[in-house]
């Protein structure tokens, strides 16, 4: 899992490739706890928070792309 710094580094579609293989170990993760392979359930949260962070961080890219768009037309 990468950190916050590094993951500001990314542009949208490093960050979609990120979020895309963070859903995958979250599916992974979580059955394999439900079917008690693993007991290592504290994965799951570390897991949605970071694809909370990564979905903010694309939000926020969004977001700086559309003002600088609105800027130029003006």
């Amino acid at each position: 899992m990468k950190n916050h710094e590094e993951l500001k580094k990314l542009d949208i579609k490093k960050l979609l490739e990120e979020l895309n293989e963070n859903r995958k170990e979250l599916f992974k993760i979580k059955f394999e706890v439900k079917s008690g392979q693993s007991k290592n359930a504290h994965f799951i949260s570390r897991y949605k928070k970071q694809i909370a962070r990564i979905k903010t961080l694309m939000k926020e890219q969004e977001l700086i792309e559309s003002t600088k768009k609105e800027l130029v037309k003006e």
